[in-house]
């Protein structure tokens, strides 16, 4: 309740686990099963040799099945600007599973984009980004830091999207990765791969989105009245 109204800001560090039995009448044993329930929800975390601090809220987005929708679209939806800023758009030869997922020959030209995303300033992602040359050759200079990437796919198609195909994992951030994102390498991270299709069934867009796991996570729901679940 302290965290919810509060009185324990993003970054508080919390008492000990005896000031917080002493303060609650209650045994540390008690304390420290809720503790774990508060870290479990990621209200929480705990540094070695420091304490117990207040977690900075993550940034949640809503996943919708039944619609192509982007991220930025999402977060526009609870109020939440989000920002690029663009590293790379180049012409390159696609790898093996690339030019499998938008369904090319291995020496035909794409379009790779990478570039982070903020939240208020603040990196919570990157964006991995491949689309078929006749798709990237039609892509402006200034949709590349304005526009989320299924919006500029769709501008350059004159169409909207007909479909996608989403997984979800997690992993270790590598060296690069940490480096863009801002975090250690080895620091967990939330990877979501992608095709999206055009009206044609043709793939259009494909590769990941990649997020800090202690800055992002995602819900999601299917049909009228559902209840969205928290990954």
């Amino acid at each position: 309740m302290q965290i919810a109204n509060g009185r324990f800001a993003a970054g508080a560090q919390l008492p000990s686990e005896t000031e917080l039995a002493e303060n609650f009448r209650t045994t540390r044993t008690t304390v420290r099963q809720a503790l774990a329930q508060l870290i479990f929800e990621g209200l929480i975390t705990r540094r070695v040799g420091l304490g117990t601090f207040v977690a900075t809220r993550p940034v949640v987005s809503r996943i919708n099945a039944e619609h192509v929708r982007s991220f930025e679209e999402q977060m526009e939806e609870s109020g939440t600007h989000v920002t690029f800023r663009l590293l790379s758009f180049n012409v390159e030869r696609p790898s093996a599973p690339v030019a499998a997922a938008l369904d090319l020959l291995p020496h035909a030209d794409v379009y790779r984009m990478r570039r982070l995303r903020l939240v208020d300033d603040e990196i919570i992602g990157l964006e991995d980004r491949t689309m078929p040359e006749r798709i990237g050759s039609a892509v402006s200079a200034s949709a590349l830091v304005t526009r989320p990437a299924t919006r500029i796919v769709e501008a350059a198609l004159g169409t909207p999207l007909g479909g996608m195909t989403v997984s979800v994992g997690a992993m270790a951030a590598p060296t690069d990765i940490a480096r863009e994102l801002g975090i250690r390498r080895g620091n967990p991270v939330l990877v979501r791969s992608h095709v999206f299709f055009d009206q044609e069934g043709q793939p259009a867009l494909t590769g990941e989105s990649i997020y800090r796991g202690d800055k992002y996570r995602f819900t999601y729901g299917f049909g009228k009245g559902c209840r969205a679940r928290r990954e």
